[in-house]
């Protein structure tokens, strides 16, 4: 039996700075007493994994970028973690909003 190669299947192409600002997210998450303990050691896995897998390129105008891949797994374990650290930024109430728009398309 051969052994088949997975590649994660969602992919984003960050520049240097935005790539620098999801690892400092990740970092943030891992340094803070988060309430559930098990959210800084998937913040610690995410940082690893991208630090190890993600691939540095130079565009053809010699602009850095960096090519990052999620399994879909490690996406919303991404996506939680980006929620955790804007948590304390959230003032406005968008599920009122929702449910606002929802009852005019009735």
């Amino acid at each position: 039996m051969s052994f088949q190669k997975r590649t994660p299947g969602i992919k984003l192409t960050l520049d240097k700075a935005l790539f620098n600002q999801l690892i400092n997210a990740l970092d943030f998450n891992i340094n803070q007493n988060v309430a559930e303990e098990n959210l800084s050691v998937i913040a610690s896995r995410l940082k690893d994994k991208l630090l190890k897998y993600s691939v540095p390129r130079l565009s053809a105008d010699d602009v850095e970028f960096v090519d990052v891949r999620f399994f879909h797994s490690e996406a919303a374990d991404m996506i939680w973690q980006l929620l955790l650290l804007s948590e304390k930024n959230n003032d406005e109430d968008y599920y009122s909003i929702l449910l606002n728009k929802d009852s005019k398309n009735e």
